[in-house]
């Protein structure tokens, strides 16, 4: 339902008194007596929970007209704010979604349209159709010699198809430091990324974006052709945002050891972005298991600075935290989202960035409900597989940051890196 004006909310007041008191709306995953403070936390103070309760106490008054504050203005669509992007990329096809089946992530690829690598502030991604798209992916990848763009998708010298293999598409292409390909993801409750104004995103030229879309069948034929809003930085950009998981290697200049423990079972990977990481052979979730947990561990190998934490799960996912082990063995939970919700996923942005020294390891703890108890779980007595479908599960506890020793404004003059 609508809740712009005060005839559309009206009628809503009880059960808006008892989702707020309950803290169901506004959706925020995060417990915040165990995180850092968030500057986009959108849960309601308790002096605001007892004044819309007693207002619908009071028996929801209208009160003064004259005091109403003035509609939100929406950019065509657009959440961020008032003002239209500063560029607008497009899926270069409209996807037809089939009534029902199983759709595989579907890989399109489209041409940076610029000649110099770019900064981004903010990035948004626009579906034209919600309600079929379960989660989408931009990165930046290189196409294979001699092949071409053909409706979106890569085709040899024979006019054969290739990289469009679902998640087993062309590998993302980093031209920054490693963990610089991925641009953003969007899930239900995201897909809205806001940077500092001096720490942005870059959008790579002579590179290709590579939309990987998952689509689910909702009974009905669909489509759908997403868009990609871009506002550049306007002032110099001294870092670049990198997404990682907690778990894999960091993307920095020096190596280590990250390590996933799954239920007793540990398996490393050479942490280390320019050699090849050792095959990650995560067990299934047992069926019935109520409390399965699986932890990554990534060594902090020099000087980062953190800024925002996405946990991405599925229908079994329950619980996602992040924890930092500084090097005299002291621990600090940084995010703690206790009861993951898939149709509330959030971008968790701090408040202030979080300075993590060399010596330190990011630690992210998830733990899923396979059991009778989970009113989500589409089968218990199922052993659960790492794949895309939301039957199935994900481990993704996404981690922005930047590497401290990095300054673009040392390795490329600001001038070319800020054209617009």
């Amino acid at each position: 339902m609508t809740l712009l004006s005060y005839d559309d909310a009206r009628p809503w007041a009880k059960a808006i008194k008892a989702k707020v008191v309950s803290r169901e709306m506004p959706p925020w995953g995060a417990d915040m007596t165990q995180s850092l403070p968030m500057r986009n936390d959108i849960s309601l103070s308790q002096k605001e929970i007892d004044t819309i309760a007693a207002w619908v106490d009071g028996g929801a008054a209208r009160g003064n007209a004259a005091d109403l504050p003035p509609p939100p203005i929406f950019a065509s669509g657009w959440s961020f704010g008032s003002r239209e992007p500063d560029a607008v990329l497009e899926m270069p096809v409209e996807f037809e979604i089939p009534a029902e089946g199983e759709v595989g992530v579907q890989m399109f690829y489209s041409k940076v349209p610029w000649t110099e690598d770019r900064f981004a502030e903010v990035v948004e991604l626009h579906p034209s159709n919600r309600a079929v798209l379960h989660h989408a992916g931009i990165y930046f990848v290189d196409i294979p010699e001699g092949t071409k763009i053909v409706n979106g998708r890569i085709v040899d010298e024979n006019g054969k198809t290739i990289g469009d293999r679902g998640s087993r598409g062309l590998p993302s292409t980093d031209s920054g430091l490693p963990g610089s390909s991925k641009l953003l993801s969007w899930v239900p409750g995201r897909g809205l990324d806001i940077h500092r104004a001096d720490i942005g995103k870059r959008i790579p030229a002579g590179k290709y974006v590579s939309w990987q879309m998952h689509y689910n069948p909702t009974g009905t034929p669909q489509k759908d052709r997403t868009k990609l809003g871009i506002w550049f930085n306007k002032v110099p950009v001294t870092h670049e945002v990198l997404i990682r998981q907690a778990g894999d290697p960091l993307a920095t200049t020096k190596g280590g050891l990250s390590i996933y423990r799954a239920e007793g079972r540990e398996t490393e990977y050479v942490a280390d972005p320019s050699s090849t990481r050792r095959s990650r052979t995560t067990p299934n979730i047992p069926p019935y298991a109520e409390n399965w947990k699986l932890t990554g561990i990534t060594p902090v190998t020099e000087d980062i600075t953190l800024y925002a934490m996405s946990p991405h799960m599925h229908l079994r996912g329950k619980s996602l935290k992040w924890v930092i082990t500084y090097p005299d063995g002291r621990e600090q939970v940084i995010l703690n989202v206790p009861k993951f919700d898939f149709n509330w996923q959030f971008n968790y942005e701090l408040a202030e960035p979080l300075k993590i020294p060399a010596g330190s390891k990011i630690s992210g703890i998830g733990v899923y409900d396979n059991s009778v108890r989970n009113k989500w779980n589409p089968g218990p007595q199922l052993e659960v597989f790492w794949s895309e479908q939301s039957w199935d599960e994900m481990y993704q506890p996404f981690t922005e940051y930047s590497v401290d020793s990095q300054d673009l404004t040392v390795l490329k003059p600001v001038g070319s890196q800020q054209k617009q």
